[in-house]
């Protein structure tokens, strides 16, 4: 069986929000999808380096981390056609603005439009895209940091 956008963005906001919250007492080393893509080799040894120095992790016995070892950490295949999708989202409409050059934009939705599954399906994408630039943006980070109560969360409709 396949899980619905919907399924899915829960379980992403709910990781997200039990990691962060988890780890809070803990030395944390924070990298994003982008800096890892853009320069593997540089962004795996920043990640080294604040490990070793900041939280005090024992180095790992080579200094330099190795191409091979880096090339096997990042697969590019698993971008999900990000090519493709940047050209896509190059045409479509801004759906909410979050500020600091995040936006969410429209997308492809599973259900009709005005209805209440079209509507759930809209909010939990725009909480799981609040989250994800306040990640960029830091605030997610931060100890008094308000995550959505999906437990709470009033869905317009069920999942079938």
């Amino acid at each position: 069986s396949s899980i619905t956008l919907e399924h899915g963005l829960r379980l992403w906001i709910v990781y997200n929000m039990r990691a962060i919250q988890n780890s809070a007492r803990l030395c944390r080393v924070f990298s994003t999808n982008e800096a890892v893509m853009t320069d593997p080799a540089r962004e795996v040894q920043r990640i080294k380096n604040q490990l070793t120095d900041t939280c005090n992790v024992i180095p790992p016995p080579k200094s330099l981390m190795p191409q091979e070892v880096v090339d096997s950490f990042i697969d590019p295949n698993l971008q999900h056609n990000s090519k493709e999708r940047r050209n896509e989202e190059k045409t479509s409409g801004i759906l909410k603005d979050f500020g600091d050059g995040c936006i969410a934009k429209e997308f492809d939705r599973e259900y009709k439009k005005g209805s209440d599954n079209y509507e759930a399906e809209t909010q939990i994408f725009l909480m799981a895209m609040q989250i994800f630039c306040d990640f960029e943006n830091g605030k997610a980070y931060e100890a008094d940091y308000e995550w959505p109560d999906l437990a709470h969360w009033q869905r317009p409709a069920r999942i079938n």
